[in-house]
């Protein structure tokens, strides 16, 4: 009897202690699990380096290790999906550059381009060197011609009178160059024609003078056959005016010219309109000072082949 109330106590002593013995039951591991999956929720965020967000849901998951582990791939994908984002942006800023890069790439080509058809342009220059800078000088015999007290006329030595050069262009014998020539001087007025006068008022191509007894200055391209005149005015006196203007010639490669004073069917009478007004020709000799008589000068300024 003693024995059977001594085993009743021990029961209702045990049943007194429940929570002294719960280490050893699985309900009550449960319980206890509460506390350690806390814990471990706290440390997955920690180390994660995530926000605290991803500990409170490892808490409340009730596995706190394989919680935090899902919370640790979330915030990995996060960061992935931001490293792409900058990546597109990356893209499309190199694409803008390339662009750029295109368009310079073109506009150097077009400067180089323009820099050998200025080359080109410099070196056909030669084939007309034996006439560039060629000039008339018509000058009067007295000395010092100038002032209003003189007579409108001075005499010619006869070898001024009448004169005759011969010049070759250059070139190819197959091409035609457009020669461009500018044409400077002072010098009397003649009339020409059967020809066609040129919008500039003084330059006459073909035809012939109408004045034989007043100075003709021109010249004759043998191909292709032309004549030209240089100082035309729609009428004759005994005056005095300057010339300055540019005219493009046609001329074949190989090509004889003849400039000529009184040429053609002038005749010469020993004297010619005086620069008794000391008219000055800018940028020829013998500016700044006024010339005792009639001169003209060509320039070349440019040839050009014919396609």
């Amino acid at each position: 009897m003693t024995i059977f109330i001594e085993h009743k106590l021990r029961i209702a002593l045990c049943l007194a202690l429940i929570p002294a013995c719960s280490g050893s039951q699985p309900a009550n591991a449960g319980s206890g699990g509460v506390s350690s999956s806390a814990g471990a929720g706290t440390s997955g965020g920690s180390a994660a380096g995530s926000p605290s967000s991803a500990g409170s849901t490892g808490t409340t998951g009730g596995g706190g290790s394989s919680t935090t582990g899902s919370a640790g791939a979330v915030g990995v994908g996060g960061s992935a999906g931001a490293v792409g984002l900058g990546g597109s942006a990356g893209a499309v800023g190199v694409g803008g550059s390339a662009g750029a890069a295109g368009a310079a790439g073109n506009a150097g080509a077009a400067g180089n381009a323009g820099a050998a058809g200025a080359a080109g342009g410099a070196g056909l220059l030669a084939i007309a060197s034996s006439f560039d800078k060629f000039r008339f000088e018509c000058p009067c015999i007295d000395a010092d011609h100038f002032g209003l007290d003189k007579i409108d006329n001075c005499n010619n030595a006869p070898s001024v009178e009448h004169q005759t050069y011969s010049k070759k262009l250059a070139g190819d014998v197959n091409v035609v160059y457009d020669v461009k020539l500018r044409v400077r001087g002072d010098t009397e007025p003649n009339t020409y024609v059967k020809g066609k006068l040129d919008p500039n008022g003084r330059f006459y191509v073909g035809g012939e003078t109408s004045a034989p007894t007043y100075s003709a200055y021109m010249l004759t391209v043998a191909d292709p056959q032309q004549v030209y005149f240089f100082n035309y005015n729609a009428t004759t006196s005994h005056m005095h005016f300057l010339i300055d203007y540019e005219v493009t010639i046609p001329m074949r490669g190989g090509t004889t010219l003849t400039f000529e004073v009184n040429g053609g069917k002038s005749m010469p009478d020993g004297h010619d309109a005086s620069n008794r007004e000391q008219l000055v020709v800018p940028g020829i000799a013998p500016a700044p000072e006024p010339y005792n008589g009639q001169l003209v000068q060509f320039d070349v300024v440019s040839v050009d082949a014919r396609p």
